[in-house]
């Protein structure tokens, strides 16, 4: 598929989840949890009640909590086909039947550029507020925690699709540029 099309007939484009980055990200959750888990039982079995520091404690537990939901959540996304992607002549928008970001129609979105040395493409909208009331609940508060200092970015992320992040970028700020409102 070429970034450039050189026709104005918009051809939907779907992206599924990529596989290989699920699997190596479960990898790693699951050492970090393992880790975290071990940590705080190395902790508990080798000290007395009066020993028990509390610091390391909290943070391995708080980090294997957090990592375990993020395995869950995570495991829950793949078996309900997420994340998923679609670029039409209306916009970017979300498929799933769960979790769904929503959609954002071209107009809504000012820019469209990449993170550097990141798998993350930014979409600079106008009203933050408004495309994240249409988000589901659990999906927009990832996208607070993912962007919550940036006011006017919504980040998608690639490392779980099936599609890296030039390509992904070059597909948007073509089809911005050619449907879109492009503004500074």
């Amino acid at each position: 598929m070429s970034d450039t099309p050189d026709t104005k007939d918009f051809p939907e484009i779907n992206i599924g989840p990529s596989g290989s980055k699920f699997a190596t990200t479960m990898l790693f959750m699951a050492a970090m949890t393992g880790g975290a888990y071990w940590v705080v039982f190395r902790i508990l079995t080798g000290t007395t009640g009066q020993d028990v520091t509390a610091l390391p404690l909290v943070i391995c537990g708080v980090g294997g909590v957090v990592a375990t939901i993020w395995i869950l959540l995570g495991l829950h996304a793949r078996a309900c086909g997420q994340p998923r992607l679609r670029i039409d002549e209306t916009g970017i928008s979300d498929p799933s039947d769960r979790f769904s970001m929503g959609s954002i129609s071209w107009d809504e979105i000012r820019d469209v550029r990449g993170m550097p040395h990141k798998q993350v493409v930014w979409v600079l909208v106008d009203d933050k507020k408004a495309i994240m009331a249409r988000m589901h609940p659990l999906r927009r508060a990832i996208v607070w925690f993912d962007s919550a200092f940036a006011r006017n970015i919504i980040k998608l992320n690639t490392w779980r699709l099936d599609i890296n992040r030039d390509h992904l970028l070059g597909i948007l700020a073509h089809y911005h540029r050619q449907f879109g409102n492009p503004r500074p």
